[in-house]
């Protein structure tokens, strides 16, 4: 059974006669009587009565027009639906923002499970202080943003209205160092962090601001000797003990099992932080985007996010 077949039967059960529906549809009579025999002979029925040059439905094609009207109408749906979609498969780059502590350091992969689906995706992915991350989202510079959220974050109310927060990652926050470095002092107090020099992130990034309302909260005077989005620059100057820092356990995971760097779970800190994604809530439709498949990339950890900082 084929789709034209069905537009036949329907516009012979229209016109209830060959040569007429033969006219409508621009093709030969035998044509049509072809079309209407083969369906026929596939439903093992026949659809309409004979009388002279007319044509009547049976009752057999009377049930089958019904579903055979349904079918046509579902084709032109599913047919609405792809002209629609049509335009988001245009080669215009899919823009990555990469905030801090996501571990993502190549977009290649990501762009190859992006062709699966659109052949002519390109990628554009940069790092950028998290303030940037949501003015590209407003101004749509950004289609995607990726960074770390603390679960005591003060913008998650801000952003209730105009972004969608999918988690990618849960993970702990932890005071860190280099064992050799704070050997003779590591200890589950807050207060550790006025005893050494503190590398922590940028700020207008939500990891710092989340830092700084813990810090404030508990008076500490600290020393903060490096602040910096170049995340791998904070982990050269834990690793070579010239400070402690305050990270997301998963940006670090690879150096905490290797005993190159150690992690302390201070409870003035035991917030949680998700590596989360953030996208335009005017952006999830009904009909699927590279937006979307992108957030389904992330989240299916089918691009595996390195343990280093990023």
């Amino acid at each position: 059974m084929t789709l034209s077949q069905i537009q036949t039967f329907i516009v012979v059960s229209q016109t209830l006669n060959f040569t007429l529906a033969a006219q409508e549809l621009g093709i030969t009579q035998p044509a049509i009587s072809t079309q209407i025999q083969l369906l026929e002979d596939e439903l093992k029925t026949k659809l309409f009565n004979r009388v002279g040059r007319r044509v009547y439905l049976s009752q057999s094609g009377l049930l089958f027009l019904e579903h055979a009207r349904q079918v046509l109408e579902k084709v032109a749906a599913t047919t609405d639906a792809v002209t629609r979609f049509r335009p988001v498969t245009k080669t215009d780059p899919l823009n990555l923002g990469i905030g801090f502590g996501t571990g993502f350091k190549d977009d290649g992969p990501f762009l190859n499970y992006l062709r699966g689906t659109y052949k002519n995706a390109t990628v554009q992915s940069h790092q950028a202080l998290d303030t940037d991350l949501v003015r590209g989202l407003e101004d749509r510079s950004i289609d995607i943003a990726l960074t770390q959220i603390p679960d005591e974050s003060t913008h998650l109310d801000e952003w209730a209205d105009k972004f969608e927060l999918t988690p990618v990652i849960k993970t702990n926050i932890l005071v860190v160092a280099a064992p050799h470095a704070v050997a003779q002092n590591w200890r589950r107090d807050p207060r550790i962090l006025q005893e050494y020099p503190l590398v922590l992130p940028a700020r207008q990034t939500f990891f710092r601001d989340y830092i700084d309302g813990v810090l404030t909260r508990l008076s500490l005077k600290v020393n903060v000797s490096l602040e910096t989005q170049e995340a791998t620059l904070i982990r050269k100057v834990l690793l070579s003990g010239m400070g402690i820092g305050i990270l997301p356990a998963s940006s670090i995971r690879e150096e905490l099992d290797r005993g190159i760097l150690t992690g302390l779970s201070v409870p003035e800190f035991s917030s949680g932080s998700i590596l989360g994604i953030l996208t335009r809530k005017d952006d999830i439709a009904v009909i699927p985007s590279p937006i979307q498949l992108g957030v389904r990339i992330f989240t299916s950890g089918w691009v595996r996010l390195s343990p280093g900082l990023s």
